[in-house]
């Protein structure tokens, strides 16, 4: 299950431009290159001399992001080093020297950037650089620099900036004070705007008090108002090196590893019994897709918890409200996680999907604290402390990079009448099926017409859950193969994404690798050293069967989640024929009531082609009637 981007809104910035050099030309007034707009902002700051003074910036503030206060400080320097710490309930720390960057999480862990994370806060950095005193500095600004044109709605005029090894981003100016008023970059899918308010002087320097963030999914903007601003301030005390590490908050019931771990895969899911805060033991989907821990909003009262803070996250299809909550302990078999804050949202849409309590997923937050081994024959986790234990196993290694908590593999898919193509896919545990391509990957690689034997009809959206966050609109699909790792998994069924909304939607990947190929080997993830161990099991050559469907789509709901409501039904299925009808309610099946078995049995029941089974239904308006079904299928591979 991919669920990427807390706190991030699309704002996306139209320009109404106009080339100043005509402008000029026309009406003789108005820049019209780079250096008379830097020249006029330099002037505009304090002029040269006051600027190229500014060795160092200090700055202090109150903050509120997603929703929670806090209080900022940072450290700039001219070489384009930035250090910012950020405290509200807990403490976060952003740190870049030059071109290396790291991030310390709310929990302590130190992860060295990579790949788009790296990319961007290495723009963040030199950006600040710029508005703090830097427009002076040659050298940091001028290159790669152009002049986009004016915004003549609003009185600005806009330079497009290129760090290097950043992005892009385009500043605009005021067109009467020629102070910056916004910034607007686009990292991944969605542009983030910084506006710069509240200018005043420092030192003989023109500094803005006020910074507004808006960007990704959040509903709110970030904001951060200083309450002082320090020229010339000696660095920060641990420099701009690497972040100190938190405590450490993990540990076993003894020694350096927590094995034979069961975890429940009848649902095509890792879900693994834990504990929270001496809870009952309940169910946590292990996801490798998920970019932090989160826990069920509806599950917070009885494990005692509070949430906070207020943003919304971007599932599969959809967006989804998000906030924050604080877990003393956090028990997985005979490994405890301690300290840790999570993510709340609300999950009673797979509850219902899956028929199980669920208390929540364990991602990133989980994931990059331990070697965690699946074992899927033996349907057994093992975690193992990485500081103290080597990758174990024997299959081959599959390295990977970490962009906002997901681990993204370079693979390859073939299709008929192309050559291979290259794939950037995230390794997705919380998907169920093989694999799910975006629908820009789809589109740019005409898959609708290579990866289809014909046409494709109406797309596909699990009835029922067309407003949920984890909701994908997709057709089926056949590739020739995919590789990954030097391992070649042929004739794979798959899925392609046609929906312009949520995850699947996003140009910053290609697709997904779930469990329908995962399943087929012992994997083994170490996030600590950005690698994957493979290990093929008995299912490794398996043929993939054809999917296939009696036609009824089924959820759960009540207090047990044994009330099986039919949610939908195919056209000309054998479920239409057999007369079952969208509304209708299993009450019984083979004569047991519906107390007695659990979704995923009667979804098993009524895909196991030639059974025959009585169905107890209670209809819409109460009427209660029993069907006897044959159970037929049909291929869903072409639908």
């Amino acid at each position: 299950m991919s669920v990427r981007g807390t706190g991030r809104a699309a704002c996306l910035l139209l320009w109404l431009v106009s080339p100043l050099a005509a402008r000029a030309q026309a009406a003789g007034a108005g820049p019209s290159t780079v250096d008379e707009v830097i020249t006029r902002w330099v002037r505009a700051a304090g002029g040269q001399k006051a600027l190229r003074a500014v060795r160092t910036v200090h700055l202090q503030g109150d903050s509120t992001e997603s929703g929670v206060a806090g209080a900022t400080e940072g450290w700039l320097s001219r070489d384009g080093s930035r250090r910012l710490t950020t405290q509200e309930k807990d403490t976060r720390d952003e740190t870049c020297r030059r071109r290396e960057c790291w991030f310390k999480d709310w929990n302590g862990k130190v992860l060295e950037l990579e790949g788009r994370d790296r990319r961007d806060k290495i723009t963040e950095a030199y950006l600040e650089s710029l508005i703090f005193g830097g427009a002076a500095r040659n050298v940091a600004h001028r290159d790669g620099a152009r002049l986009l044109g004016e915004d003549e709605a609003h009185g600005r005029v806009v330079i497009r900036f290129s760090p290097p090894d950043g992005v892009p981003f385009d500043l605009s100016f005021d067109a009467a004070t020629f102070l910056p008023v916004e910034a607007v970059r686009k990292p991944y899918d969605d542009a983030i705007t910084v506006k710069f308010e509240d200018w005043r002087r420092v030192g003989g320097v023109m500094v803005p008090f006020s910074l507004r963030v808006t960007g990704g999914e959040g509903n709110a903007d970030d904001t951060t108002v200083l309450r002082d601003v320090q020229l010339n301030a000696p660095p920060p005390p641990a420099g701009f090196g690497r972040p100190k590490d938190g405590a450490k908050d993990f540990r076993f019931a003894s020694g350096d590893r927590a094995s034979g771990i069961p975890f429940n895969f009848e649902n095509d899911h890792i879900m693994v019994p834990c504990r929270v805060n001496g809870s009952e033991p309940i169910w946590f989907l292990l996801d490798t897709g998920a970019e932090a821990t989160i826990i069920n909003i509806g599950r917070m009262k009885e494990f005692g918890l509070e949430p906070f803070g207020a943003t919304s996250v971007t599932g599969g299809g959809n967006s989804a409200p998000f906030s924050f909550t604080r877990v003393a302990s956090l028990k997985v078999g005979d490994a405890e996680l301690t300290g840790q804050r999570d993510g709340v949202m609300d999950l009673s849409g797979l509850e219902r999907i899956y028929g199980m309590p669920m208390g929540g997923l364990l991602g990133y937050d989980f994931l990059s604290r331990f070697v965690v081994e699946v074992d899927y024959p033996s349907k057994t986790l093992a975690l193992y402390d990485p500081a103290t234990h080597a990758t174990p196993g024997t299959g081959r290694s599959v390295p990977f990079i970490l962009e906002e908590g997901h681990p993204h593999v370079a693979s390859r898919i073939s299709v008929p009448g192309a050559p291979p193509i290259d794939a950037d896919m995230v390794l997705d545990c919380g998907a169920a099926d093989t694999v799910n391509l975006t629908s820009p990957f789809v589109k740019a690689h005409r898959l609708l017409e290579l990866a289809r034997s014909k046409p494709a009809g109406a797309p596909n959206t699990l009835p029922g859950s067309e407003k949920e966050f984890f909701a994908q609109t997709s057709v089926r699909g056949r590739i020739s193969a995919i590789t990954l790792g030097g391992f070649t998994v042929r004739d794979v069924p798959i899925n392609l994404m046609v929906g312009t909304t949520g995850g699947y939607a996003s140009e910053s990947f290609s697709g997904t690798i779930g469990e329908g190929v995962l399943r087929r080997f012992k994997t083994i993830y170490d996030y600590s050293r950005r690698v994957m161990i493979l290990e093929p099991n008995a299912d490794f050559g398996t043929p993939f069967a054809g999917r296939k469907t009696f036609g009824a789509t089924f959820l759960s709901n009540g207090p047990d989640y044994t009330v099986f409501k039919v949610t939908g039904i195919r056209k000309d299925s054998p479920a239409e024929a057999a007369g079952l009808k969208t509304g209708d309610v299993v009450v019984a099946l083979d004569g047991r009531p519906a107390q007695d078995f659990r979704l995923a049995d009667l979804r098993r029941a009524l895909s196991t082609d030639g059974s025959r089974h009585v169905l107890g239904i209670r209809r819409t308006g109460g009427d209660s009637i029993e069907i006897e079904v044959t159970v037929s299928l049909i291929s869903l591979d072409e639908s």
